[in-house]
């Protein structure tokens, strides 16, 4: 059976010598998280037999794997797992389905009476929640930071296109029990293209530190201070019915801002006037959107002749957030 996506422990498995008597030894698994049900693959040296062992078909559906198999046993904490396939350097292996959902458990292999130091996991289902990137005022930018149990998943920001960029990640935003209304400059699907067929991607790659954010002043309209309540659903894609993953209703403080605050923020922008592609379409000018004023739309307006083509798309539907009779709206394709 293969081991793709494993060849350069592969290839540093096959560098080294195994003793016979050594123990069995854990080096990876294929999963940060070991979900009930999951079938996964375990890399290591002295796992069991040189030759390769497989589970015989037991005949049922779904399929019932032996616990033991050519000398070699899994467990998961106190439990043994049911094996696929053994070999010196690789296990193949199905958590069990009755196993916790949550916590963390220890994976051990028993080979000829020998066992392998415990690997400690995360176990359990993914899980995602939502928390303030940074402290968050009225009137200024409010950035959500998504962040998921296994630490293997990322939310990208911006899509290609949708409402304010969000793609597949959907936020509502409640207070008092009262949903708010996305603003009207959020909806960015223009020009006749029909939403289902929208995939999740990105303009391009996110510069570290700025991963799995979301602008929520690009969608809601944050002028009262006190606290709102967030909840972001993932579908598979963009208009799909089937959510991937869902926080609970989050609670969010909105502290109050003062317009030096943001006069002094939009200088900065302005005097620094950074022109990386990356940084402007992850932090720079969603920051700047969503409340129209005259300062905002002069720095946005400097970057709809940027060389990059993805900061001249972003820029300009950013304009739709000022109204039509405003000078942005002669700025419109």
């Amino acid at each position: 059976m293969s081991f793709r996506g494993w060849l350069p422990l592969a290839m540093f498995l096959a560098g080294r010598a195994w003793s016979a008597e050594a123990p069995p030894e854990i080096l990876g698994v294929s999963s940060t998280l070991l979900t009930p049900g999951a079938i996964l693959s375990m890399a290591g040296g002295h796992l069991g037999t040189p030759s390769k062992c497989t589970a015989p078909p037991s005949g049922i559906d779904p399929p019932v794997y032996p616990i033991q198999l050519c000398g070699t046993q899994v467990f998961f904490g106190d439990q043994p797992v049911g094996l696929l396939y053994v070999s010196e350097g690789q296990i193949n292996f199905q958590i069990p389905k009755d196993g916790p959902e949550d916590g963390s458990a220890n994976l051990r292999v028993i080979y000829n009476g020998q066992s392998s130091k415990p690997l400690t996991m995360l176990a359990g289902f993914e899980k995602m929640t939502v928390r303030l990137d940074r402290p968050a005022y009225t009137d200024m930018p409010v950035w959500l930071k998504v962040e998921f149990r296994s630490g293997s998943r990322t939310i990208q920001y911006p899509s290609q296109l949708g409402p304010a960029g969000f793609g597949c990640n959907e936020v509502e935003v409640r207070r008092n029990g009262k949903l708010l209304t996305q603003l009207p400059g959020s909806v960015w699907n223009r020009g006749g293209m029909s939403f289902s067929i929208l995939n999740c991607g990105g303009y391009g790659p996110t510069p570290h530190g700025f991963e799995n954010r979301l602008p929520l002043h690009l969608l809601y309209r944050f002028d009262e201070p006190g606290t709102y309540e967030v909840q972001l659903a993932v579908r598979d894609s963009v208009g799909a019915s089937k959510i991937q993953f869902q926080t609970e209703w989050t609670p969010i403080e909105v502290l109050p801002g003062n317009h030096y605050q943001r006069a002094q923020w939009l200088e900065d922008v302005r005097s620094r006037h950074p022109m990386d592609a990356a940084e402007l379409l992850s932090d720079v000018l969603p920051s700047l959107l969503g409340l129209p004023d005259e300062a905002s739309l002069a720095i946005v307006k400097s970057y709809l002749d940027h060389p990059d083509e993805g900061v001249r798309r972003f820029a300009e539907n950013g304009l739709y957030y000022w109204p039509e009779g405003s000078q942005a709206g002669g700025l419109r394709h």
